[in-house]
């Protein structure tokens, strides 16, 4: 049976996605070798998986959604960072897309007023944060609520976007490999990120270094010649290369 310092571990583990063996020593007051027999024991029935210096959520959690606030808390400081750099992106006049998730909620709450700006999204949150931006005009496309995202998705969505071009659309995934395929976890994405290829001159993906380098379920879209990518200083030089030999543009935020 668990104690209650495990049970807060796992909350821990729950909100942050990650822990680290010497952080939850000096939360708990208690020694890293305390710590490190806590951790063993959740492993052992199957609650998560230790890595090294810390423990990470098994991979039937990892591939379960989370909720929107729970997911805005992971990794915050690199997706707030990406979101500032996005936002320097925009200029007057433009006619932008932004995806929902919780790296574009970040990149919406950067947005002022500097500019005129003609927003379309898919997103409840990005609508909220821009909502008393006098200069920002908003269009939000219709159809089912993917709860996790807090987006809308289905046939409803895909439909209205045909009716729509844009300068730049900027998107997220959940993970992204070193070809610039962008996965996400189900198929809720999938119809929204295809319509955005054929209707944007510019994909900029906002995507954190803990997603480079891997796969997913379902792909949903490819990076072009000439598309963005903002990630952190954590990335991966060598994917990075990788990248940028296809002619896809790599931003780093710092």
């Amino acid at each position: 049976m668990k104690n209650h310092r495990q049970e807060q571990i796992l909350e821990i583990l729950k909100e942050k996605g990650k822990v680290n063996v010497h952080n939850l020593s000096e939360y708990f007051s208690v020694t890293p070798k305390t710590i490190r027999r806590d951790l063993e024991f959740l492993e052992e029935n199957g609650e998560l998986v230790r890595i090294h210096g810390g423990a990470e959520m098994t991979k039937t959690d990892i591939l379960r959604d989370k909720p929107f606030g729970v997911r805005l808390n992971i990794e915050a400081e690199k997706k707030e960072k990406i979101g500032k750099e996005a936002a320097m992106l925009l200029k007057n006049g433009q006619r932008i897309f932004i995806g929902a998730g919780s790296t574009l909620d970040y990149l919406s709450s950067y947005i002022d007023n500097t500019n005129r700006l003609y927003v379309v999204t898919d997103s409840i949150t990005v609508v909220n944060q821009l909502n008393n931006r006098s200069e920002v005009e908003i269009f939000m496309i219709g159809g089912e609520i993917t709860k996790h995202i807090l987006g809308a998705s289905g046939t409803i969505a895909e439909n209205t976007l045909k009716n729509f071009w844009f300068d730049m659309a900027f998107i997220s995934a959940s993970t992204v490999d070193q070809e610039g395929h962008l996965f996400h976890r189900g198929p809720a994405e999938f119809g929204i990120y295809k319509h955005l290829a054929e209707r944007t001159t510019k994909l900029v993906a906002l995507i954190d270094s803990t997603k480079l380098g891997k796969h997913n379920f379902i792909n949903v879209a490819k990076l072009r010649k000439n598309d963005i990518l903002i990630t952190d200083e954590d990335a991966d030089p060598a994917f990075i290369e990788a990248l940028r030999l296809q002619g896809i543009e790599i931003i780093i935020a710092k």
